[in-house]
């Protein structure tokens, strides 16, 4: 059941005041003076019409090679980073020195720094101590990729009372070679 009901006269201006709908299915009546903002185009007027024209050709162009351009510079940008993380040039030795003297008794404990090109590889060398107490034994020292120093260490032992100057050397035998000495005083 569907009832419609005027309001009896009409407001100042000559309209009615008020239109009241009571029942079910009887949809309110939107205004028809102001008509809400559609967010693109209906269904209806694609099928009929196609679609609106987007914007112009220049812009999308644009846009296009902007995403083209941006990509391909991440790429480049990606590729150098794992080409620098993973990539390292050919092992070598780039010097040789004598970092520390340590006093350890009636002992000195001497240490080197052999410092490399970062790649990894493998160092030998050995140390010589003057007056020879006896023939060098050459030793080796692998090196991690990434590492740039390695640190070795003698033990220049005295023994009785008093006390006595060595020179000890340190030297590289490869790759390539170098060396370092300090003079060392041990006393008992």
């Amino acid at each position: 059941m569907i009832q419609a009901q005027t309001t009896a006269g009409l407001g100042g201006a000559g309209r009615p005041q008020e239109i009241v709908r009571r029942g079910p299915g009887v949809p309110a009546a939107a205004p028809s003076t102001v008509s809400a903002p559609q967010a693109g185009p209906t269904a209806e007027q694609v099928w009929r019409a196609g679609l609106p024209a987007g914007p112009p050709r220049q812009r999308r162009r644009l846009f296009r090679r902007a995403r083209t351009a941006l990509s391909v510079a991440l790429l480049i940008a990606s590729v150098v980073v794992i080409y620098l993380r993973l990539h390292h040039g050919p092992f070598g030795v780039t010097g040789v020195a004598i970092t520390q003297e340590t006093k350890n008794g009636c002992a000195v404990d001497v240490t080197g720094r052999i410092t490399t090109t970062g790649a990894a590889g493998i160092v030998s060398y050995q140390w010589v101590f003057k007056p020879q107490a006896g023939a060098p034994q050459p030793q080796n020292q692998s090196v991690a990729s990434g590492q740039s120093a390695v640190y070795v260490t003698a033990a220049v032992e005295g023994e009785g009372h008093g006390s006595i100057a060595q020179t000890v050397t340190l030297q590289v035998l490869g790759p390539g070679r170098a060396s370092a000495s300090a003079n060392v005083i041990v006393s008992c």
